[in-house]
C-alpha cells in the first residue's frame, strides 16, 4: 500500500454483501474532488461493497484502489474494473492536473491483479446512465415528442463545466456512446430587439479571460458560468446589486474568495436579488440555445436527456414553474426555418445525480460480457486505446486527438498526438 494510504479519509461506507460468489466487477466515479467506488456482482450487478474517498488524502488513484480492495474485504481481486474520470482520455490514460495523479488504465490493472481496467470520461460514462433510466420514473419531460426507437440520442449537462455527447446504435443494435468536448466550442450570443447584452457579456468576459478571439459556451453555461454572468451583471448595473446577496457571493471580507453560484440560484427562487434572477434567466437561455445547437447537429429524435449538479439545483427556472418562466425552451425552439423540426425531439430532464456512477458500472457489465465472448466488442469511446504496451506511432492509419485541454481560456491546445485506432 502507498504512502497516502496513511492519510485516506473514508467517508461512505456501506457493506452490502460477504464475501462475494462469482467473479465481481468494479466501478468508480473518479472527479475532482472524491472518487466513489463500487464493488458488485457480474451475474446479476448485485452490489457487494461501496465507499467513498477524498482524493486529497491520497498520493495516487491506485492507494485509493488498494484501500477500496482492502476495506472490501474480498479474497479476490475483481475481474474488470471501469472508471469515469474527469477528463480527457487518450490511450486509457487520464491525467488530473490539480491532483498531480495519472491513472493508466494498463498498469493499473497489472499492479492490482485485475484482468482490464478501461477509462472512459466521466460524462460519456452520464450518457452510458442514461441507458439505465426509466423515463417515466427517473425524469421530467420539457418536450413530450414520441421518442423514435433506434434513432440517435443526446445529452447535455450543466454541471462545474458543460458536457456533452450523442449516442448511436451499434453492432449489436443496442447503444454506443460517442464522447465530444462540444462545451468548449463558441458561445454565439442572441440578441432580443435592440438589446446587444450577450454581446457585451463576451466582451466582457474576453477581457476577464485574457481571449484574444473567442469564449467557450462552457464559460457561460456552467456553474461558473452562472457566477461570470452574474459578475458581468453586477458590473453592468451596479446601482442594482442587493449588497448582503453579493457579500455571500463574494465571501467574507477576510476570508476566502468564493464567488459562489449557488448564493445566486437560491437568491432567484427566493426572489431576494433581481440581478440574481436575471443572471439565473440569461442563464437558462444561453443553456436552451445551445441544448438546440446540439439537437440541430445530431438530430437526437431518440431523446436529448438534460443533466448535471447545477441542471438539478435550477430545475424549476429550466421547466418553468413556480412562476419561472421556461427560456431553456424558448431558446431552444428559436432556430429560425427549423424550429419545426426540434418539436419533434424528445427532452427529458434527468431528475437523479448518480448519472456517472450508474453508467460506470453499465460500461463494466458491458465490457465483462465482451470478455465471455457473450457481446461482439463494443466501438464507442474505447476506439480511443492503442493496444497495450503499444506507443502511438504516428505513421500509417491513424487519427489526431487532443492530448489536453488549456486551462486559460477553455480552448484545446495546439499540442497534439497521433493515436493509432484499434479496430
Amino acid at each position: 500500500m502507498g504512502s497516502g494510504a496513511s492519510k485516506k479519509r473514508k467517508e461512505v461506507k456501506r457493506p452490502l454483501g460477504p464475501n462475494a460468489e462469482g467473479p465481481t466487477l468494479l466501478s468508480a466515479d473518479v472527479g475532482g474532488t472524491s472518487s466513489r467506488l463500487t464493488l458488485f456482482l457480474a451475474t446479476d450487478k448485485g452490489r457487494v461493497f461501496e465507499m467513498k474517498y477524498t482524493n486529497s488524502k491520497f498520493d495516487s488513484f491506485e492507494d485509493i484502489l488498494r484501500s477500496f480492495l482492502q476495506d472490501a474485504g474480498q479474497s479476490r481481486p475483481p475481474v474488470l474494473a471501469c472508471l469515469a474520470v474527469a477528463g480527457v482520455v487518450v490511450d486509457n490514460t487520464a491525467t488530473f492536473v490539480n491532483l498531480g495523479w495519472t491513472i493508466n488504465g494498463h498498469k493499473l490493472g497489472k499492479e492490482c491483479g485485475i484482468s482490464k481496467v478501461a477509462l472512459i470520461n466521466d460524462f460519456a460514462a452520464q450518457g452510458y446512465g442514461m441507458l439505465t433510466l426509466d423515463r417515466k420514473r427517473d425524469c421530467e419531460v420539457l418536450q413530450d415528442a414520441p421518442p423514435i426507437a433506434g434513432a440517435p440520442i443526446a445529452v447535455i449537462g450543466a454541471g462545474t463545466g458543460l458536457g456533452e455527447a450523442f449516442l448511436t446504435t451499434g453492432q449489436d443494435g443496442d447503444y454506443e456512446v460517442w464522447p465530444s468536448e462540444g462545451g468548449h466550442a463558441e458561445f454565439a450570443p442572441r440578441q432580443d430587439g435592440s438589446s446587444k447584452l450577450q454581446f457585451e457579456l463576451i466582451q466582457y468576459l474576453q477581457i476577464k479571460f485574457s481571449a484574444r478571439s473567442r469564449i467557450s459556451v462552457e464559460r457561460v453555461v456552467s456553474g461558473k458560468g452562472l457566477a461570470n454572468i452574474y459578475e458581468f451583471l453586477t458590473w453592468k448595473y451596479p446601482e442594482k446589486v442587493t449588497r448582503e446577496v453579493h457579500t455571500r457571493f463574494i465571501g467574507p471580507p477576510g476570508g476566502p474568495r468564493l464567488f459562489d453560484p449557488a448564493v445566486i440560484s437560491i437568491a432567484a427562487a427566493k426572489k431576494q436579488c433581481a440581478l440574481c434572477r436575471q443572471a439565473v434567466d440569461l442563464w437558462s437561455s444561453a443553456y436552451g440555445a445551445e441544448a438546440g445547437v446540439l439537437a440541430l447537429t445530431y438530430m437526437p429524435f431518440g431523446g436529448l436527456f438534460v443533466t448535471g449538479g447545477v441542471t438539478s439545483k435550477l430545475r424549476d427556472f429550466i421547466v418553468g414553474r413556480k412562476g419561472h418562466p421556461s427560456h431553456f425552451l424558448e431558446a431552444f425552439l428559436d432556430k429560425g426555418r427549423v424550429s419545426p423540426m426540434l418539436m419533434r425531439v424528445p427532452i427529458y430532464l434527468v431528475k437523479g445525480e448518480d448519472m456517472g456512477e450508474r453508467g460506470a458500472m453499465f460500461k463494466a457489465q458491458r465490457l465483462w460480457l465482451e470478455m465471455q465472448s457473450l457481446r461482439k466488442h463494443s466501438m464507442g469511446n474505447m476506439c480511443w486505446e492503442t493496444a497495450p504496451g503499444s506507443t502511438p506511432t504516428g505513421k500509417g492509419d491513424s487519427t489526431t486527438v487532443v492530448s489536453e485541454i488549456e486551462e486559460g481560456d477553455g480552448q484545446l491546445c495546439d499540442k497534439l498526438e497521433s493515436v493509432d485506432i484499434i479496430t
